[in-house]
């Protein structure tokens, strides 16, 4: 028995059989004869129609269990698959080149693949992870015309493969897909996104899976835990396997809003966590897992699920469902964060540096019909809410947010003179992540009823290290002492003006730092639902006044080494 560990996507636990996709050798290249052309590319015509159909068919299959912006990923597939440069592309591979269309399907995937990959932003690189599934799932439907793969299980069986892809986890020969483990995939990817919204138990980031499994091995998925057991003995076995039904027992008894937990430190010290999210599933697991609300609901996902901008109406829908899932809790929306060439193509050229450029409420500001219809379709969306409020992203000073304010009051005005039911009230706040927001959050606060501090972008720019850039990966993670002497005095700056403050962002559940968050001051903290347990296991270990020592120390650590031995010494404590 050997229990290996990843990074948790989707919690809950599975027990079965595995069934192992995407590790398949490449098939040797060669050149086609004159004479082989044609029938390339009626395989290729024949392929894209199959898959196509396939996406039609999950759509409609999965109309009751997945929300609006979650089915709009598929149209999204639909429509790579009908793009014509896309396709062109491939034809002219098998045409000029000779390619075999599976060896042409990859060259095209891999040249649109590493111009995604070069644009240092997240959010293009979730389209390039839309097209890895598209591009996935036409080999697939190519290899099964020529080489008649591995069958799935007959019964429910776990997932193993190389990348975390829609095209492995819907297969319409069997859809009893458990859990799923996988060599990669970001949390923020669209597959993850479904995974989560679907309650499939999910871990990615288990190096050398073929080595540790084979079709057919029975495995135990925590995934809640983030771990991976191979060859359980029988002991485990019964155990998860009792463990397993409980989970699936608990996902349908969460139908009905499960009461909110109250949350504190070992000494009874109170402490908010809401949740982060970007989807209606991903909402549905706020409440499932009893947390206070919602802390930040990222909203670009409906935007990056298809070509065309969303209606007012369509978001008026979506955020009802997610207000709705959260009845009687707060849930506090974050305007679109995009940048430019996003949001426009026509600017894609225009910016030599978007992550600091037309990005967040400057965006916004400049595309004010945007930025009303998302006002407008929050305000109808929250008529009745308890604690609703708007986050104001990419703020640099003042006058940013008292644009979206005033903007905010005439779009309420409007609704009401319209005879349009829209919420009496709604909090606004600026997201803490610009220096120079960081540096005037006491004048931010007059205006406002609360600050988001989303400490990863915060930590970014204090650094001028961008996260998605793995050359400089080790200065974003580096624990430089001016990042926590800023999260210091922002606390210090709140305190002062009687607002709260909620920490927001991967860091944010970071056990190793949870004590100098709590020793400064941060009580409401926003985390992936997914970081809970471990957050709650932090709270239950410390008491405030530990957690003011701890924080003492570090802001008396005079070099990045210095910090580092403290957090060092607070792990093995």
């Amino acid at each position: 028995m050997k229990r290996v560990r990843g990074e948790c996507v989707a919690p809950g636990i599975a027990v079965g059989p595995v069934f192992v996709r995407g590790f398949a050798a490449q098939q040797t290249s060669r050149r086609l004869a004159a004479d082989e052309v044609e029938s390339e590319l009626n395989r290729l015509r024949e392929a894209l129609q199959k898959s196509r159909a396939q996406i039609e068919e999950i759509k409609q299959k999965q109309a009751d269990s997945l929300g609006e912006a979650e089915l709009r990923i598929f149209d999204s597939h639909l429509a790579y698959l009908g793009d014509a440069m896309f396709v062109t592309e491939i034809e002219s591979q098998v045409i000029k080149e000779r390619l075999p269309v599976h060896e042409a399907v990859q060259l095209v995937f891999t040249k649109y693949d590493r111009i995604f990959q070069l644009v240092e932003s997240e959010l293009l690189r979730r389209r390039a992870s839309d097209l890895r599934d598209v591009a996935t799932r036409l080999q697939r439907n190519l290899e099964a015309e020529a080489v008649r793969g591995p069958l799935a299980p007959t019964g429910p069986y776990v997932l193993v493969a190389s990348k975390l892809t829609t095209a492995d986890m819907f297969n319409l020969a069997n859809e009893k897909v458990e859990g799923i483990v996988a060599e990669e995939g970001g949390m923020s990817s669209h597959a993850a996104i479904l995974a989560r919204g679907m309650g499939i138990p999910t871990v990615t980031g288990i190096r050398d899976l073929p080595k540790l499994v084979r079709d057919g091995d029975i495995v135990v998925l925590d995934a809640t835990a983030g771990e991976l057991v191979t060859a359980p003995d029988d002991r485990v076995l019964a155990d998860a396997t009792l463990s397993a039904q409980r989970w699936k027992a608990s996902k349908v008894a969460t139908s009905a809003p499960t009461e909110a937990k109250n949350h504190q430190t070992r000494d009874g010290t109170p402490v908010r966590l809401l949740g982060s999210c970007g989807s209606p599933g991903e909402a549905d697991l706020v409440r499932t897992f009893g947390m206070e609300g919602i802390g930040v609901y990222r909203t670009e996902l409906q935007f990056l699920a298809d070509k065309m901008r969303p209606s007012e109406d369509a978001l008026v829908s979506t955020y009802r469902q997610v207000v709705e899932a959260n009845a009687g809790r707060p849930v506090a929306f974050r305007l679109l964060d995009v940048m430019a060439a996003t949001r426009d193509a026509n600017l894609r050229h225009q910016e030599r540096n978007p992550t600091m450029g037309l990005r967040g409420v400057r965006g916004l500001l400049l595309d004010r019909d945007l930025l009303r219809m998302q006002l407008r379709a929050i305000v109808r969306a929250a008529v009745g809410a308890i604690g609703a409020s708007v986050l104001v992203p990419f703020v640099t000073g003042l006058s940013d947010l008292q644009r979206v304010k005033a903007a905010l009051l005439e779009e309420r005005v409007a609704l009401k003179k319209a005879g349009v039911p829209c919420a009496a009230d709604l909090a606004i706040a600026p997201v803490i992540e610009v220096p120079a927001a960081a540096m005037s959050l006491g004048a931010l606060l007059v205006e406002s009823d609360y600050a988001v501090v989303a400490v990863d972008d915060l930590q970014a720019h204090l650094l001028a290290a961008d996260r998605d850039n793995a050359a400089v990966r080790e200065y974003h993670e580096m624990v430089h002492p001016a990042v926590f002497e800023t999260l210091a005095r922002l606390a210090r700056d709140a305190e002062r003006r009687e607002k709260p403050l909620v920490l927001f962002g991967e860091s944010a559940a970071d056990p190793v730092r949870i004590p100098f968050y709590l020793g400064v001051g941060y009580r409401s903290f926003s985390i992936a639902p997914v970081r809970l347990r471990g957050v709650m296991k932090v709270l239950a270990r410390y008491s405030i006044e530990e957690c003011r020592r701890i924080a003492a120390r570090i802001l008396e650590a005079p070099r990045t080494l210095d910090v580092q031995k403290v957090l060092v010494n607070i792990e093995t404590e």
